[in-house]
């Protein structure tokens, strides 16, 4: 059994006790009225009154323990927000000695486009049982397992040897998954282990650990025979050759009102390459695996300039494009409120802009982040709105965003029927939730006559401005 079904054990019973013990209570002064007083009417009352209140205390408690389960789903394992509390509980001990430490599944992704999201679960549910018999086998007892998004397990090592010790055991495992598989599927997988000591915020510790796990913090030079185009892409990063342009976004119902929002722009200087997109630079950096480190060397370049800009219009808003996987990184959203904090620039004047191909389906932990960045006065963007049903699906988990900017097929297709009603119908979506809506790619008048009828929020386009670059301010 594993040690978080036995603490969901534990918590089932001790429910079951919360409820039971009310009914002794209950029983005890019913025989204390009935021995000691005469029954009178009122006594009577009384008396099915406390029973009523406990049939609704018992439905309650029924409620709440189904509400409060402490083990995922399909893994039996600790789900996220119990490992999370029970890692904050380890770290607030006296006691120094211990470790918290992560198993990565690096290939989840894979796994799930091939075999789907079930056979995905099956998997996992595997993975934990043999990474709690490996564990005992080894003289790891009652270690708390709990999984922390798709592909991460996170664990809790109370008394250990060593870290040299837990990271040589934990690499057992990882080697042993490799070369059985799981149901004769090839499962890749990594580990990282921290020290206890590293920082006394949970959320800080499992980012340092999903850092390491995915070599994120590794230097741009690590990138494994690169070829002379990531070499010099690498360079280019290093050296923070960005330019930066700054594009309007108006408004619909006035589009002669001075502009207040620019979306950015962002290009990288490469030797004997030029000036390229960020589109074309993506896949080189995607492939050799540093997209954060990457958004994190072009947000501080580009803050650079909106600093010198906000300083002679403090109102204005800009819209940063990053990768979600950015977005959603814990390490990048400290580096980024340290980085504002230095630059003294306030979080309301900056939207991230995100794209995703598909969705992503932590849907409470996303929630939980975009209300993070949007507290601290942050605004989201979410691009290529209708392209599929990624953003449709966040509307429906309650997850809100501040403006959907349209897919570049509508307004390719404005002036067929079909495409201009749906795309009319999404613009009264987004009203609904209180999301402004953005058409981009405006080029022609006959775009805006005919849009008069959709009524967006923001419309953008070569037809109403013309990217400008930081002097023009």
């Amino acid at each position: 059994m594993l040690y978080s079904e036995a603490k969901e054990r534990q918590n089932r019973f001790a429910t079951a006790l919360k409820i039971g013990a009310p009914f002794l209570a209950l029983i005890l002064i019913y025989m204390s009225v009935f021995t000691l007083f005469d029954i009178e009417d009122n006594n009577f009352i009384l008396l099915i009154f406390f029973i009523l209140v406990y049939i609704y205390y018992i439905y309650y408690m029924i409620y709440v323990g189904f509400q409060k389960s402490l083990i995922d789903d399909y893994t039996s394992a600790f789900n996220a927000q119990t490992i999370v509390y029970e890692i904050q509980k380890f770290l607030r001990k006296k006691r120094k000695d211990g470790f918290v430490a992560i198993i990565n599944i690096k290939n989840i992704n894979y796994l799930e486009e091939q075999y789907g999201v079930w056979a995905r679960n099956q998997i996992l549910k595997k993975i934990v049982e043999k990474l709690n018999l490996y564990l005992i086998s080894n003289g790891f007892k009652k270690i708390p397992i709990g999984r922390y998004q798709s592909g991460n397990l996170l664990l809790i090592f109370s008394d250990t040897k060593s870290e040299k010790h837990l990271e040589h055991t934990l690499r057992g495992f990882c080697k042993d998954i490799k070369n059985e598989g799981i149901f004769k599927i090839e499962v890749k997988t990594d580990m990282a282990v921290i020290e206890k000591s590293y920082d006394s915020n949970a959320k800080n510790v499992i980012s340092k650990l999903i850092d390491t796990v995915n070599n994120i913090e590794n230097d741009l030079q690590d990138i494994l025979k690169p070829s002379e185009f990531d070499t010099l892409v690498r360079n280019a990063v290093n050296s923070g050759n960005f330019e930066v342009a700054y594009h309007a976004l108006r408004k619909f119902d006035n589009i002669y009102e001075t502009p207040w929002i620019f979306s950015v722009n962002a290009k990288l200087r490469i030797d004997r390459y030029g000036t390229l997109p960020i589109s074309q630079i993506s896949p080189s950096v995607n492939k050799n695996g540093y997209e954060i480190k990457f958004d994190q060397f072009m947000t501080r370049a580009i803050l650079g300039e909106i600093k010198q800009i906000l300083t002679k219009e403090p109102n204005l808003i800009f819209i940063i494009k990053i990768s979600a996987v950015s977005f959603r990184n814990r390490s990048f959203f400290i580096s980024l409120k340290e980085l504002l904090k230095d630059m003294d620039i306030e979080p309301k004047n900056i939207y991230f802009s995100l794209s995703e191909q598909k969705t992503y389906d932590e849907f409470e932990r996303f929630k939980t982040i975009i209300d993070e960045y949007r507290t601290l006065g942050f605004g989201v963007v979410f691009e290529q709105f209708g392209a599929g049903d990624d953003v449709l699906e966040y509307l429906k988990h309650g997850i809100r965003f501040d403006i959907a900017s349209f897919d570049i097929e509508y307004v390719k297709n404005i002036s067929n029927r079909d495409y201009f009603e749906i795309l009319k119908s999404l613009i009264s979506v987004t009203k609904i939730f209180g999301v402004k809506s953005l058409i981009k790619f405006i080029d022609k008048e006959t775009m805006l006559y005919i849009l008069k009828d959709a009524r967006p929020d923001f419309a953008q386009g070569f037809l109403l401005d013309k990217p400008k670059n930081i002097k023009d301010f």
